[in-house]
């Protein structure tokens, strides 16, 4: 059976760390000195916006200033969100096998599956899977998740609502109308939901633990629980974070990965 190595790893302060570590990890596996990884972690008060947005059409950058928000650019697609400590993120990095789809939307059935299944054995029994990528419990959305097949590593993840203030993402987040019209909503509120609304009071723990079942069950493997990071993965995450995700250039301006890849990797 093979083995996965879990983390809680994270620096909830800083969300230009914790994105630049996300990328390191399957970057660190491409390279031959990584391991096949599910992390979860937290951000205490970021947006993270997707590859191909630009932050002014995304988010209220006034209000983001105002409280004192960090505005992150991630590697892969999709829209933008909003962290803070009643959000659990997980990011999963895998070698490709048999056992993963390469067809885009089995790809992105094959990961979310076990995540609806873990909010259903948690008592969220009208979990289900909304369009591509999003999660719902019956019609609103209670998590994203965003994917990647580049560097030859199956790259997966995702954010949980568990007790996040909505009403702080309502003033961050600036989607356009029709999007939420197309999901059936006129306001940000009335689309999404946090898990601990539908399930009472449910701790970041019990989600984890969940998760790491159903995960054990796909990906026929045996999880492990580890405490950190190798120091070559550290090392590749402070490169990323210094002259990639503290970047005006990468975070506004969406400059491309490629611009920062000669520096960071040679």
């Amino acid at each position: 059976m093979r083995k996965i190595r879990a983390i809680f790893y994270e620096k909830p302060e800083d969300a230009y760390y914790n994105l630049a570590v996300e990328e390191a990890i399957p970057r660190a596996l491409s390279l031959g000195y990584g391991k096949p990884t599910i992390r979860f972690f937290r951000n205490e008060n970021a947006v993270i916006i997707g590859y191909f947005q630009y932050a002014e059409r995304e988010v209220n950058l006034r209000e983001a200033e105002l409280l004192k928000v960090q505005v992150v650019r991630r590697f892969t697609g999709g829209g933008a969100v909003y962290h803070d400590l009643g959000n659990l993120n997980y990011a999963i990095s895998l070698p490709f096998t048999k056992i993963i789809p390469t067809d885009i939307v089995e790809y992105y059935r094959f990961f979310l599956k076990p995540i609806v299944n873990a909010l259903k054995s948690l008592g969220a029994t009208n979990a289900s899977l909304g369009g591509l990528n999003d999660l719902n419990i019956e019609t609103r959305k209670v998590g994203g998740t965003a994917a990647s097949r580049k560097w030859g590593v199956a790259f997966f993840h995702g954010t949980l609502l568990i007790n996040t203030n909505l009403e702080t993402m309502a003033r961050l987040l600036t989607p356009p109308l029709e999007k939420l019209k197309d999901k059936g909503a006129t306001r940000i509120r009335e689309r999404v939901v946090n898990l601990s609304e539908i399930l009472g009071s449910i701790k970041i723990e019990e989600v984890v633990d969940a998760i790491i079942r159903e995960f054990e069950k796909t990906f026929e493997a045996q999880i492990e629980w580890k405490d950190d990071l190798t120091e070559k993965e550290l090392s590749l995450a402070e490169k990323l974070y210094a002259y990639k995700y503290t970047n005006k250039e990468w975070n506004y301006r969406r400059k491309p990965s490629s611009f920062f890849d000669k520096t960071i990797f040679g």
